[in-house]
């Protein structure tokens, strides 16, 4: 994804598939032709998943792709696109075999964690970044100023903004580290294999100044 002044930001898909063998896309981006044949001779695009307020660019453009689709979308989403059909708000309840979790106390990006009990792999939008290749000068820097920069698994410093009721955040995150992680499968940069003991202290910006146990 290109940005002002030079910043190309990652931005990735993940398609998983559910126990009935149908296909959930979780931020679903530009898909050219050759995506769009790969996913569909995969299987059936059941669910389509907008993780937060400010990933739902291509949505509308999915839905059009995949019009028997499911829609589901942050609270709040719907209020921003008139022009969108949600057909799921998301909160806590599951999607087939998937665990969902609104990260509460943060209004202004909703953002909504899926977990996949089968394979440990715990989706999130802007929650984590895992930027290990840099486009370029300028986008190592933007990353580095966002706190996100150095390569490795890490909560931007936006967060800190983001997060206005950290009581409501910590309980949020506290389920999600009860849940049996072995992955990271972020929307910005490449997955990375981690457990919630791992994971944890790298929380810190959203829960607040005492870190999760």
């Amino acid at each position: 994804m290109r940005m002002p002044g030079g910043v190309v930001m990652p931005l990735n898909t993940a398609v998983i598939r559910l126990a009935d063998r149908s296909l959930l896309l979780y931020s679903p981006i530009k898909f050219d032709d050759a995506q769009v044949e790969a996913i569909n001779a995969a299987g059936e695009v059941k669910h389509i998943v907008a993780p937060n307020l400010y990933h739902h660019l291509h949505l509308k453009a999915a839905k059009e792709r995949w019009p028997h689709a499911i829609v589901h979308a942050p609270p709040g989403l719907a209020a921003k696109r008139s022009d969108l059909t949600i057909d799921d708000e998301l909160g806590s309840a599951s999607i087939g075999d998937l665990e969902v979790q609104l990260i509460a106390g943060a209004p202004k990006i909703n953002e909504t964690l899926l977990f996949h009990r089968p394979t440990g792999a715990l989706l999130c939008g802007d929650f984590m970044f895992n930027v290990t290749e840099p486009a370029n000068l300028r986008t190592k820097m933007v990353l580095a100023m966002m706190g996100v920069g150095g390569k490795q698994l890490k909560q931007s410093r936006l967060w800190g903004f983001l997060t206005k009721d950290r009581e409501a955040a910590r309980a949020s995150i506290d389920r999600v580290l009860g849940w049996p992680i072995a992955t990271v499968v972020p929307v910005h940069g490449e997955p990375v294999a981690i457990d919630a003991t791992a994971l944890a202290p790298r929380l810190s910006r959203s829960y607040g100044a005492a870190k999760p146990a």
